[in-house]
């Protein structure tokens, strides 16, 4: 009977956290730089090839940014404290690497580098770079 109260109340602070998660406003993305949108190549079917990707960004030239940088994408996460049961932080960390292919003053087009090591990454859902996702230049 008590694992059953105990599983009871994960599944309860679980539906709370979700339910939160839904009526909170969406983040502000302020300052920062972000991938505004994601292009997929038609995929014709050829053997061997694979459509690109193209991630679209809100960096470009007048921030330095140029053909052939590298571009860190960073996801951000709000955190569930389930002890009291409420939302505890926004927690920020990096997910994968970008290469700027075309770049304008204000916006660039980069591609896929690499997903960053799984062993290294919390876990992650998409498992891939997504709109929202934060970006800056590498270090």
């Amino acid at each position: 009977m008590h694992s059953l109260r105990n599983g009871m109340a994960l599944v309860a602070g679980v539906v709370t956290g979700l339910i939160l998660a839904l009526l909170l406003p969406l983040p502000s993305f302020g300052d920062d730089a972000f991938v505004y949108n994601i292009i997929r190549g038609i995929d014709l079917g050829n053997e061997g090839e694979t459509p690109h990707r193209d991630f679209y960004v809100n960096l470009g030239a007048a921030q330095g940014v140029r053909e052939g940088d590298a571009l860190e994408v960073l996801r951000r996460v709000p955190s569930y404290d389930a002890t009291n049961q409420k939302l505890y932080r926004d927690i920020t960390f990096p997910i994968a690497r970008l290469r700027v292919i075309h770049s304008e003053p204000n916006a660039a087009i980069a591609r896929l580098d690499k997903m960053l090591d799984g062993a290294k990454v919390p876990v992650i859902e998409p498992s891939s770079v997504m709109i929202g996702d934060l970006v800056r230049r590498s270090r």
